[in-house]
């Protein structure tokens, strides 16, 4: 199956770049393995602003209401010029899909980064935010953002698969010359990823599709739009996963015999109870789309969100 590439805004040390405040890199296998289905944009925000490689310590402490950005042993604040670096950075990004970022780095953690209460470093304040990383979310919030070391956690990394791929389908359809047949068409297979994500949004995007008349379709597809990128914003509860798999387990209900549909709810309620990964039960449900020929099940893109060789 093919598959369209993210475009993903990746810390420039997690793909392979020198850049750390020590000169060495960091060897994630997930992230490497993922940025090889992906078409990756390097960032390192530090070496930006003129920091150099190697380079002294900088940190975030919180002072006045405020997040900053200082260097102890050079005692130069630099909030101002990360500050101007991100905003001028992000807003040259398009056609973007996601964010991976360094963990626990004072410029690109996405949530554990040390905060302290001195410019200093010597009074622990709290765990938050890198300050770029700040504005990416202040400024993409409505995308996905990560960093490697939550990307180890099962439930983030496959969320955050889902939310690339499908934000990479919905930007290479735009990017073609497309029609209210297209728009229609990724609605129906991307319903399922959307239904679990969220069913508000699912029927407002219905509803938006359905009231098309001709000659409309260019306001048809902003309201789309505009919709469709905040569909995604929270990860799905498992509850909804599972409305999601009941939804698509009614179109075989009639078909299977009694064991087979037995067979189905153990392995349901062994998913509930977090003795399996949900992943055993697509791959069912995929066999049975196979098996009775359901090309519609078979478009869905909840079957199939990603490639395979991600599951890991």
């Amino acid at each position: 199956m093919q598959f369209p590439k993210p475009v993903i805004c990746v810390s420039a040390c997690l793909n392979g770049q020198n850049v750390r405040y020590n000169g060495q890199t960091i060897n994630d296998d997930f992230v490497r393995l993922l940025l090889k289905y992906c078409k990756p944009l390097n960032v390192c925000p530090e070496v930006s602003i003129g920091l150099g490689v190697p380079r002294d310590r900088i940190l975030v402490y919180y002072a006045n209401n405020q997040f900053r950005l200082f260097q102890p042993v050079t005692q130069k604040d630099v909030t101002d010029l990360m500050q101007h670096f991100a905003a001028s950075f992000l807003s040259t990004l398009q056609g973007i899909d996601g964010f991976i970022l360094k963990a626990k780095s004072p410029s690109c953690g996405v949530s554990g980064t040390k905060i302290y209460k001195d410019n200093m470093g010597s009074i622990f304040h709290s765990r938050g935010k890198g300050l770029f990383a700040a504005e990416v979310i202040n400024t993409f919030g409505y995308l996905p953002v990560e960093d490697e070391g939550r990307l180890r956690d099962e439930d983030i990394r496959e969320n955050f698969l889902i939310r690339i791929f499908t934000l990479a389908r919905f930007r290479e359809m735009l990017s073609n010359n497309i029609s209210i047949q297209n728009l229609i068409q990724f609605h129906q297979e991307n319903k399922y990823i959307m239904m679990t994500y969220n069913q508000g949004k699912l029927s407002q995007l219905g509803r938006i599709v359905a009231e098309y008349k001709k000659g409309t379709f260019e306001k048809t597809l902003n309201d789309y739009k505009t919709v469709f990128y905040t569909a995604f914003i929270r990860k799905p509860l498992q509850k909804q996963h599972v409305n999601t798999i009941l939804h698509i387990f009614g179109y075989f209900s009639d078909k299977l015999n009694a064991n087979e549909k037995k067979h189905f709810l153990h392995l349901l309620d062994q998913y509930r109870e977090h003795k399996i990964s949900r992943t055993v039960i697509i791959e069912l449900l995929r066999n049975w789309a196979h098996r009775f020929n359901d090309t519609y099940l078979l478009s869905q893109k909840y079957l199939n969100p990603y490639p395979e060789e991600l599951t890991v």
